[in-house]
């Protein structure tokens, strides 16, 4: 394959050294991956053919970037110290006229506007001042050894910075908000510790000689001050007061403890405050969303937001801080990384896939499998940019060389830790896509990456693959026969969780696979069971959780229908979960906590749609010492049923699903290959209860979830019927416990009216 000019170039010698399962993940990653194939592609745009903007400034295009050249032009200060151990060798001088104050007034605007190259290139005024004037601890590599050490320098130039930087500047100019999702380790808390420092320090573009005030935002304090944005801030800005002319003077409320600081003093014969006035605040939530309330600032950074769960109601309160009747006098900005253990991370990945919804910058997301800019994002970092030793003197990823190093590192953990989180924890935490980086490490016993790989595999070609369901609803004729209409009245739901601007949740019947009718044109009763979430009070304004029903073909082991939603009354989805299982003529589980659906099926005189309690639970002792619900129909969940359920989902996600004789495949010539055995997953039509299973947590609602887990208690139960019925078929009739009751026949007379009947009862028993 060919590759530009920055990166290890993929001949055979190379691949031939590879590990084959690492080479297969490279290719893969490469195949599905736009944003890779954009970095790596042999026809990569760069600078002069780039088009300019009516100041002379180059487009960037941040998705689709060009080969960075030439960028120490944007480090000039920061070379000209590490040479010389100062910004410059001009005599200060405070004159205006000086020379020594020119410069250090145009460093003052390169930091708040940017530096713009003759040939267009450009980074903004933030970019700028963490370049030259924002010391972080950087990695030396020791020669001739894996070691490193950890020392004070500039940072080095990096096109992952070059980007994060321009998506930051371009939602600013238009009005919104930033959100980055990342990998561990990547420097976001210097960045933005060196933006509160050039706010603190030299004002704003706009309202240089005005008071400014910026806000870091956290849950919990260590996330701040303990190796955080705060204590790198004071870093920052206590080398610009050593080592550049720009205001120094911070004696009012200056403390870490605090967590706040003010550039400024009090005039000791006054009292007044005299100075910039521009101020830092730390402010730490302590799981309230309400103390981000009235919080105006020029900026606002969300530490950590994946640690905080919730951080989505504290975003929506703090929004009208920083906006106005549509137009952004301020600037929020979160970051998120990858290995939450909880449904803490939830909010950033929220965040991420659904920027518009909190007026957060959106880009094409060319950065997950499959998907190839068809969706929108927010900013994503992922593992292979900047890796150390994978650049060149530009800061131009080498991403190859990083995708083979971080592949060797996962096979290392995969086949070398005994515990699977650990290679969890590692995707999660140094993702190469953001489906890795919303992985969790515990909690949820779902096959999460193989669901994620099906959710990208089916993406691109989404309108094809819902093409065959039936979306409707059910009628019943003046006969009271349930029968199918194509009338849509309301909108499927098939997002998780429903989206803000999804004002109708009433649902849409959804039918993957119409009801299979014998040769009587009837449908066997048996075949088809069903699970149900129920809902319990009316909502006439589509609050609270939804309800939700599958149906699920035992013959063939897969769901054939679904209902989810949230109608204004709970009879109403009471009505359509009846008609379902009429139209299906199949037994329905349901949590039994509830009473309402137990009510509405009674009124109706249809409980011989609800299963009884099924058997299974009580030899499990499952049920043992329930004090709610009707035990003798469906099941009352516990804490051990619902555990046991998910276990039963998982387990029969993985397991090989069911394929029609004579299903064959075809390559792209039309010859026949061999059909490869799929999971169960790779059958699933549902995508709701697909991104519920992804995204399952112990603190959220899941519905779908929930109904599943009524299915595959009664498809246990079922099974365990099946191999009992199957178990006695091959016993005789001899072996039955009424005809040994006296040891056989010849120790009783047995007349031959009574054997007959009970000839008959044990041939119906085991036959």
């Amino acid at each position: 394959m060919e590759v530009n000019s920055v990166n290890t170039q993929l001949d055979d010698e190379l691949l031939k050294d590879l590990d084959k399962e690492l080479r297969t993940e490279l290719f893969d990653f490469i195949d599905s991956v736009k944003f890779i194939r954009n970095l790596i592609s042999p026809n990569r745009p760069k600078l002069s053919s780039l088009e300019k903007e009516e100041d002379g400034r180059i487009k960037v295009d941040i998705t689709n970037p060009h080969i960075l050249e030439d960028m120490d032009y944007f480090r000039q200060p920061a070379v000209h110290y590490k040479e010389h151990g100062t910004y410059t060798l001009l005599h200060p001088n405070a004159a205006p006229s000086s020379e020594y104050f020119k410069y250090w007034k145009e460093e003052a605007r390169r930091c708040r506007e940017g530096l713009v190259r003759e040939d267009g290139e450009w980074i903004p005024g933030n970019f700028y001042f963490y370049l030259n004037y924002s010391p972080i601890l950087v990695t030396k590599v020791k020669r001739g050894s894996k070691r490193a050490d950890r020392v004070q320098g500039f940072p080095s130039f990096y096109d992952g910075d070059y980007w994060f930087f321009h998506y930051m500047h371009r939602a600013k100019e238009a009005g919104k908000h930033s959100m980055v999702l990342k990998r561990r380790g990547s420097g976001f808390s210097y960045k933005s510790a060196s933006q509160l420092s050039r706010l603190f320090i030299l004002g704003d573009t706009e309202i240089a000689k005005e008071e400014v005030s910026a806000f870091a935002i956290a849950n919990e304090k260590e996330y701040l001050i303990k190796d955080g944005i705060l204590n790198k801030f004071v870093d920052i800005s206590d080398w610009n007061s050593k080592n550049t002319p720009w205001p120094r003077i911070r004696d009012l409320r200056n403390s870490l403890h605090d967590m706040q600081w003010k550039m400024g003093y009090k005039d000791r014969y006054t009292g007044t405050e005299e100075g910039t006035g521009n101020e830092i605040i730390g402010v730490t939530l302590m799981n309230d969303p309400e103390r981000a309330r009235g919080k105006r600032g020029t900026y606002i950074f969300w530490e950590e937001s994946g640690k905080f769960d919730q951080i989505l109601k504290a975003w929506e309160i703090a929004k009208p801080s920083v906006e106005e009747a549509g137009w952004a006098y301020g600037h929020m900005c979160a970051f998120g990384t990858g290995g939450a253990d909880v449904s803490s991370f939830r909010g950033a990945e929220e965040f991420f896939y659904n920027p518009r919804g909190y007026n957060i910058y959106s880009v094409p997301n060319v950065y997950d499998k499959n998907v190839g800019g068809s969706t929108m994002s927010a900013f994503f970092f992922g593992a292979y940019l900047n890796r150390l030793g994978c650049f060149d003197e530009n800061g131009n990823s080498n991403v190859i060389q990083s995708l083979i190093e971080i592949l060797a590192e996962r096979l290392e953990v995969k086949y070398g830790a005994s515990d699977p989180n650990t290679l969890v924890q590692k995707k999660a935490e140094n993702p190469i896509v953001p489906q890795e980086a919303v992985m969790r490490k515990e909690g949820s016993l779902f096959p999460v990456m193989d669901l994620k790989d099906y959710l990208a595999d089916i993406s691109p070609n989404l309108t094809k693959f819902l093409q065959p369901h039936y979306m409707g609803r059910l009628k019943v004729e003046i006969n009271g026969k349930i029968e199918w209409s194509n009338e849509q009245v309301h909108p499927v739901l098939r997002s998780y969780p429903v989206q803000k601007d999804e004002l109708d949740k009433y649902g849409c019947v959804e039918i993957y696979e119409m009801p299979r009718k014998n040769n009587e044109d009837n449908v066997p009763r048996g075949r088809y069971i069903a699970g149900i979430d129920p809902i319990d009070y009316d909502s006439p304004f589509g609050t609270g959780s939804l309800g939700s029903m599958f149906v699920f073909d035992l013959w063939v082991d897969r769901i054939v229908a679904e209902y989810t939603g949230r109608p204004p009354t709970a009879n109403e989805f009471y009505e359509t979960c009846l008609r379902l299982l009429k139209f299906y003529n199949a037994e329905g589980n349901y949590e039994n906590n509830l009473k309402g659906l137990f009510a509405y099926f009674d009124n109706n005189n249809s409980l011989y749609y609800l299963c009884d309690t099924p058997q299974i639970l009580r030899d499990m002792e499952y049920i043992k010492g329930v004090a709610f619900g009707n035990k003798a129909k469906d099941t009352a969940v516990n804490k051990g049923i619902n555990v046991w359920g998910r276990k039963l989902q998982a387990d029969w996600m993985v397991g090989q699903a069911y394929e029609a004789s004579g299903e064959e495949e075809m390559d792209k010539e039309g010859n026949v290959i061999k059909v490869v055995p799929k999971m169960n997953l790779q059958k699933l039509r549902t995508l709701g209860y697909i991104r519920e299973a992804i995204s399952w947590n112990p603190d959220d609602n899941f519905d779908r979830v929930s109904a599943m887990t009524m299915v595959m208690v009664l498809r246990e139960d079922r099974l365990k019927y099946e191999k009992q019925r199957q178990e006695g078929r091959v016993k005789t009739i001899n072996d039955d416990p009424w005809f040994n009751r006296y040891g056989g026949f010849n120790r009783r007379k047995v007349t031959p009216k009574e054997l007959a009947i009970k000839t008959k009862a044990v041939m119906k028993k085991y036959y």
